[in-house]
């Protein structure tokens, strides 16, 4: 096993071409009889085919017990699936788990923990262990096969006289077992899976994510399901029988359960940002814990008031008083690049704002942000400041951990004055106490709206469209790679818009980035060369560069060869910002040829040469 495992790492170092981040889901736990409580959770990619790792809370170390993954190689599509797992009882060593493995072929899999005990060329989707007899294992296929252990999961028999597909095992009664007929409805066998009756006629979609939980009154079962595109929960309180299901909460994302076996009629239910709390059986919710991201699982410690909730990016352990994080991962580094923060980089925006006027006022304006140094504030956190037109300077940091980009702002009242003003994990669904554009109100927030394309400069590029629900209710965008593209705010009587016309990114121009200097009123603060725009280009393109001094300067093109082609500049030049048109159409000598070539700038004793490229 320790072999094929190390081959399936060494494919996927090899052939994984897009890390993926790491994030928590499906988030569980263990306990040992002497209280001792261990957290299980999926890493990686949101899937069966994600690996499963056990969080000892006492030591703070965890380690992967179930290997999962999927990638595509020169050879073909390998994955190993982990659909379903379960501990022995009062062991929290030794589990079952089931899936299924795709190499040349596709097959189900049954693991007695990392030793193979069975495999058929079919999903095996869920795992129960008798509460009464851990020598019973039963395990279910999507294909109405129905699979029992006797000795504890290391053989298993296959009953074709069986068609039952599993869903889960009554901890009371072995022979109780909850599945599924022919029309995806739920049926309830009284006799280990060799009859049944339907029970509910309502349509279950998503087998993998089908939850059942049993309260201690040994009366009331709680599940949870997908049926169409809605998650519904579920309550019986007749041991599922027939009429005694009842749907009592539904929402279009994920819902996530969990309640504590010491307490009956408690129930812990999560959906989207919110954690809810029923003390009636599961039939009224009211709101227990809110997050500004999305949950992705939760679990009830027993005989306490302690439950534990994961975020993509966090773990918490949660009381009625406090809450605490106790694991968390960075968030992936491709989601800074929405908002760069580097010295050199600028923006220059084109303004617009009109006033509500008989007849209306239209006035246009130019803004220009450069971030120009970095600075320690009196809190003792490192910023970037940015100026912002002739007078106005912000400081600003990004939390590289949480994707949090704060402004410092003295007298604020906020922790260390510090104004959270981006989230740069949000997604669908989530809300966040920020505030880049607007006012600070206490019941104010911000939310992504939408995703979609950014399509200037001869690129596409992921922008993400926010609105704060503050005054003026302020909508600005943010572009991957660019950072701030767009920004819309109402006043009393009118609005403005902040359109991007240009930025410099890691010394690299995008776009209209050159302003007259009589149009600016900033002086350069060092020489350089811009990329030309557009690049490739054919027959014309636009050479920009800045001077700090004033000094005689040239521009000239070469081609391959270092031959001189043209020279586009030659005369003393001020301090400020220009820009040029190369036309290869009108080089005085013969036609250029389609390929490389490169323009220098010289002024003074400053020299920098960059490529660009001709196409025809």
């Amino acid at each position: 096993m320790k072999k094929l495992f190390i081959t399936h790492l060494l494919f996927f170092l090899i052939f994984s071409l897009t890390p993926v981040a790491q994030q928590f889901h499906d988030l569980n736990g263990i306990e040992t009889e002497s209280g001792r409580t261990y957290l299980l959770y999926r890493i990686e990619s949101p899937s069966t085919y994600s690996s499963v790792y056990k969080f000892d809370l006492d030591t703070q170390q965890d380690e992967m017990i179930m290997y999962g993954f999927f990638y595509s190689t020169p050879f073909g599509t390998e994955g190993k699936a982990i659909n379903d797992y379960e501990f022995f009882p009062n062991d929290s060593v030794n589990f079952m788990n089931v899936g299924n493995e795709i190499n040349i072929d596709f097959w189900g899999t049954i693991y007695r923990n990392d030793s193979l005990s069975f495999s058929i060329p079919f999903d095996m989707v869920k795992v129960d262990i008798s509460k009464q007899n851990p020598q019973k294992v039963f395990v279910g296929g999507d294909h109405n096969y129905l699979l029992r252990s006797f000795d504890g999961g290391y053989t298993f028999l296959m009953d074709s006289s069986k068609q039952f597909t599993m869903l889960s095992l009554s901890p009371f009664n072995d022979n109780i077992i909850f599945g599924l007929d022919g029309l995806n409805r739920l049926i309830k066998s009284f006799d280990g899976g060799n009859s049944s009756i339907l029970v509910d006629t309502s349509r279950v979609d998503d087998i993998f994510n089908s939850k059942f939980l049993y309260d201690s009154d040994q009366q009331h079962i709680y599940r949870v399901n997908r049926s169409y595109d809605e998650y519904v929960f579920s309550v019986s309180n007749n041991s599922g029988n027939q009429f005694s299901w009842t749907k009592t909460f539904e929402s279009n994302l994920p819902i996530y359960i969990s309640i504590d076996t010491s307490l009956s009629g408690v129930i812990f239910l999560s959906t989207g940002r919110y954690i809810y709390k029923s003390s009636d059986y599961g039939l009224t919710f009211q709101v227990y814990k809110t997050f500004d991201n999305k949950i992705t699982g939760i679990y009830k410690k027993p005989n306490s008031d302690i439950l534990f909730a994961s975020t993509k990016y966090k773990i918490y352990k949660i009381t009625p008083d406090t809450i605490t994080v106790i694991k968390s991962f960075s968030v992936p580094t491709s989601l800074l690049n929405y908002y760069p923060l580097k010295i050199g980089n600028k923006w220059i925006y084109d303004q617009t704002t009109i006033v509500d006027d008989f007849p209306p006022q239209v006035y246009f304006s130019t803004i220009v942000k450069e971030v120009i140094r970095d600075s320690v504030a009196p809190n003792n956190k490192k910023y970037f400041v940015i100026k912002e037109g002739s007078n106005d300077y912000f400081l600003e940091r990004i939390d590289s951990t949480t994707g949090n980009v704060y402004r410092y702002i003295s007298g604020s009242g906020f922790p260390d004055d510090e104004v959270l003003i981006d989230d740069l994990t949000l997604e669908f669904g989530d809300t966040v106490k920020s505030f880049r554009i607007g006012y600070y109100m206490p019941d104010g927030f911000t939310t992504l709206r939408e995703i979609t394309n950014f399509t200037k400069w001869g690129s596409v590029r992921k922008r993400k469209i926010f609105e704060t629900y503050t005054l003026g209710m302020p909508v600005y965008s943010l572009t991957d790679g660019y950072g701030l593209d767009s920004s819309f705010y109402q006043f009393d009587f009118g609005y403005t818009v902040n359109s991007l016309r240009g930025c410099v990114i890691n010394g690299i121009a995008y776009g209209d980035t050159v302003l007259s200097v009589e149009n600016n009123e900033n002086v350069p603060m060092s020489f350089v060369l811009y990329q030309n725009y557009p690049n490739p280009f054919n027959p014309s393109t636009t050479i920009s560069w800045q001077s700090p001094v004033g000094s005689r300067q040239t521009i000239k093109i070469f081609d391959i060869l270092g031959r001189e082609v043209a020279t586009l500049v030659d005369e003393y030049k001020e301090a400020g910002f220009y820009k040029i048109e190369f036309n290869s159409a009108q080089v005085s000598r013969t036609e250029l040829a389609s390929g490389v070539y490169f323009y220098r700038l010289q002024a003074g004793n400053f020299v920098e040469t960059k490529k660009m490229m001709l196409l025809k």
